[in-house]
């Protein structure tokens, strides 16, 4: 009998305590504020206001959307991106990403190449980095 209530009180601990650090969220409101790609500065006013809204799988952005699947979160964490409908209906983005409470940061690979290793855009390159603020 005592044993079970010592199972039961160190579940409820471990439980408690995976609650209160729980990795933060992709899921929310994010709006864009630096973009760089190809190694240049891309301006966030080409994003005209938009903001990039996550569930648990989906996004939608300035009419763009579709699922996403996170791939792992060993750093850098990968995802996969699957346009739906929008400019990236039927492609499959391959990107990284890291978030913390407010801020979230993506690599995504536009072209053809291998899915970004790392948050960096050189030049020539079709990767574009966003850094996101949450919004909510």
């Amino acid at each position: 009998m005592n044993r079970r209530v010592l199972v039961g009180l160190l579940l409820t601990i471990v439980v408690t305590s995976c609650k209160r650090f729980a990795a933060p969220t992709l899921v929310g409101t994010w709006t864009p504020v630096s973009a760089e790609l190809g190694g240049q500065n891309f301006p966030v006013a080409n994003f005209a206001g938009a903001t990039l809204r996550l569930t648990d799988s989906t996004y939608e952005f300035a009419g763009d959307t579709g699922t996403y699947a996170v791939l792992s979160v060993k750093e850098p964490a990968k995802m996969d991106i699957h346009g739906r409908s929008g400019p990236n209906a039927g492609r499959t983005i391959p990107a990284i990403f890291e978030v913390s409470a407010e801020q979230l940061t993506i690599g995504y690979q536009l072209g053809t190449g291998e899915r970004p290793t790392e948050f960096a855009s050189l030049k020539g390159e079709q990767i574009l980095i966003v850094n996101y603020t949450r919004v909510h």
